[in-house]
């Protein structure tokens, strides 16, 4: 991949705080943690981890602010996953 300008940023921290509540398809509630926010490409990832996921594990969820200012998270296909993932080692990794 080639190299991208990538910033971490804290739009969701700032209005929702560190641990937030996502809903799976059947509606039912899964504490997540929030692990940062980066932007990268002119998009906008969340990175979470669930309290009991195996280490590594993390779901990452598209951020995209309406009209209205607020803010919503997208599921991504699986290409965009490994994208917003490379992007995720990639930033984490910085400072080995």
């Amino acid at each position: 991949m080639e190299k991208m300008n990538i910033k971490e940023t804290d739009l969701l921290r700032e209005k929702y705080g560190s641990e937030i509540t996502l809903y799976d398809e059947e509606d039912q509630e899964h504490l997540f943690h929030l692990l940062m926010e980066l932007e990268f490409d002119g998009k906008h990832y969340a990175y979470f981890q669930s309290p009991d996921a195996e280490e590594g594990e993390i779901e990452v969820l598209k951020v995209e602010q309406l009209a209205d200012g607020e803010l919503e998270l997208r599921y991504i296909d699986d290409n965009e996953w490994e994208d917003a993932s490379e992007i995720f080692d990639i930033w984490t990794n910085k400072y080995d």
